[in-house]
């Protein structure tokens, strides 16, 4: 419910703050006292768009914040990771002069979608030619299956996780069907590729390996040239002829012998190098053919990268994905057979399941139709009809396989038409809280705006129409805007919207009333003029509305 509303520079309200009571709220004025600008703020709040003629005169902005509280659409805030405490719920929208608009969710910045579709969850709004949730045929079928019992329920969560498994299998098979004739190009192509690479029989280590060798070809004719000239100067034994004129003196004393065992053991060393650039001369193997035969390999290993990846361990790769995808399309025909006996044994299942669902909601139509009926007579439409219709669609759908749209005619020799299309804002006004009156105790919106609800209704009518007002404000929080003193009486808290010029500036501003205040503004209402005659009416009045609400 709405806990809270602060308005701050709409039109001619300069700042209003306003805790709200859980049940029936009413709003009351006088005509032109600015009523409609308390609606409008909320409207503004919620994401309805407007101009910025609405900021109040020489202020550079418009505010208005709305706080909730309610659990039942914490799991949007959830989705959309906003954190939240104690189930509050905020709601703001400020709009400067420059056009720019901010709203944020719980002092999140976020957009005008998301604050509309969490507004949705918190709020109706009933007025003339407003978008409200019962003229949207998509929510009639969910408002018809919360007023089944609990058989119709049960049958429905059979169904709905019926039809989640049917989807499962559904998608998997659209993942897995492929147009056959793309699936034999698919396999041609996944074939080609696969021999493509098997055919060149590429080793990892193969391309590092060939570079090398490529360079050592191609420097082939130096490189013999200046190994053969250093293994020549090697075998002049200049190192042996040091260590015979060395050996000689090498008993004289320690730091000769220390020489001779150095040229000894470089002696050593010099052989084996000697013998290993004689073995690398003899296995240089150079001819321009080999040459040719290494870069024809590098290029084809070139070509094949562009192709299928940056390096060899990346074409192999593709080629083993590319197998596992050909194995996948060899082996689909079977899964596809698979998924398609579930899926004919799950649409069998949903069949059945919907028609079970459509016979109950057909069984619970005609005590909706006769109850509704009964509010719209008591709310002074005496000849209007309600219907529902229920039609069945060919595909599924999580909710099975009906299509329902509330119709309704409130005139005699008029056929029903679709709920949407009633013209008159009061007609709609009053068929929206005949609805409401019996849907509830099941309708999970907290908070529920009536205007322009007594619009062209007086008398009987008007008792009638506040009696409801009550009975749905006992489950649901309701804030209404009247000028008929039985709804008046009605409220659970009252508020006063007057206009006054203060320093040669209008403004609207808003009280709450408490008891005497209250009576005299029902006495307002019932003719203007405040009298011990009309102060009794008014307490007869206040006093019948009270013993209603005990007995509710």
């Amino acid at each position: 419910m709405l806990v809270y509303l602060q308005v701050k520079n709409i039109a001619l309200i300069d700042e209003i703050n306003l805790n709200l009571h859980g049940h029936l709220n009413i709003f009351s004025g006088e005509t032109g006292a600015g009523k409609s600008m308390l609606i409008d703020s909320i409207q503004f709040a919620i994401g309805n768009r407007t101009s910025k003629q609405i900021i109040r005169k020489g202020e550079q902005s418009a505010y208005v914040k709305l706080v909730f509280s309610d659990q039942n659409a914490l799991w949007f805030l959830e989705e959309l990771g906003i954190p939240y405490s104690n189930n509050e719920i905020i709601l703001e929208r400020t709009l400067y002069i420059s056009g720019r608009t901010v709203y944020k969710i719980n002092n999140i910045i976020s957009n005008r979608a998301q604050v509309k579709q969490l507004a949705s969850l918190l709020i109706d709004i009933y007025g003339q030619h407003e978008p409200q949730s019962l003229l949207d045929p998509s929510k009639h079928l969910i408002m018809l299956d919360n007023f089944g019992d609990v058989e119709l329920k049960n049958l429905k969560q059979e169904y709905q996780q019926t039809y989640q498994k049917w989807h499962q299998v559904t998608k998997e098979m659209e993942n897995i069907e492929i147009d056959e004739r793309k699936k034999l190009q698919l396999k041609d192509m996944l074939n080609f590729q696969i021999e493509e690479i098997e055919q060149h029989n590429f080793q990892k280590d193969e391309e590092s390996m060939l570079n090398e060798q490529y360079t050592t070809l191609s420097h082939a004719e130096k490189i013999l040239m200046q190994c053969q000239k250093a293994y020549e100067f090697l075998g002049e034994d200049v190192v042996g002829s040091a260590i015979q004129n060395i050996r000689d003196i090498s008993h004289i004393n320690t730091q000769l012998k220390e020489f001779f065992s150095q040229l000894n053991s470089i002696e050593a060393q010099l052989q084996d190098v000697t013998f290993e650039i004689r073995r690398y001369i003899d296995s240089i193997e150079y001819s321009p053919q080999l040459l040719q035969d290494v870069q024809n390999r590098l290029d084809v290993i070139y070509r094949m990268k562009q192709k299928y990846g940056n390096s060899i361990e990346e074409i192999l790769q593709f080629k083993n994905n590319a197998i596992l995808q050909l194995d996948e399309i060899m082996n689909a025909e079977e899964n596809q057979q698979d998924l398609n006996n579930q899926k004919q044994i799950l649409e069998n299942q949903l069949l059945e399941l919907a028609q079970q669902l459509s016979k109950k909601r057909k069984e619970i139509v005609g005590q909706i139709e006769i109850q509704i009926e009964k509010h719209l007579r008591d709310l002074q439409m005496p000849h209007a009809k309600f219907r529902v219709s229920i039609k069945e669609i060919s595909s599924f759908n999580k909710n099975g396989k009906d299509d329902i749209e509330f119709m309704i005619c409130t005139n005699l020799g008029t056929d029903v038409a679709p709920l949407a299309k009633i013209a008159s804002g009061g007609e709609i006004s009053r068929v929206m809280l005949a609805i409401k009156t019996i849907f509830v105790l099941e309708d999970s919106i907290g908070t529920v705006i009536f205007d322009e609800i007594d619009t062209g209704i007086s008398g009987v009518t008007a008792q009638k129409v506040a009696e409801k007002l009550a009975l749905i404000s006992r489950n649901t929080q309701v804030i209404c805007i009247t000028h008929l003193p039985q709804i008046c009486a009605m409220g659970d808290k009252n508020y006063l919207i007057e206009k006054n010029v203060v320093e040669e500036h209008t403004k609207t501003s808003l009280i709450e009333l408490v008891e005497n205040q209250i009576i005299n503004e029902l006495c307002r209402l019932m003719g203007g003029i405040i009298t011990n005659s009309t102060k009794e009416s008014a307490k007869e009045i206040k006093l019948l509305a009270d013993k209603f609400k005990k007995n509710i």
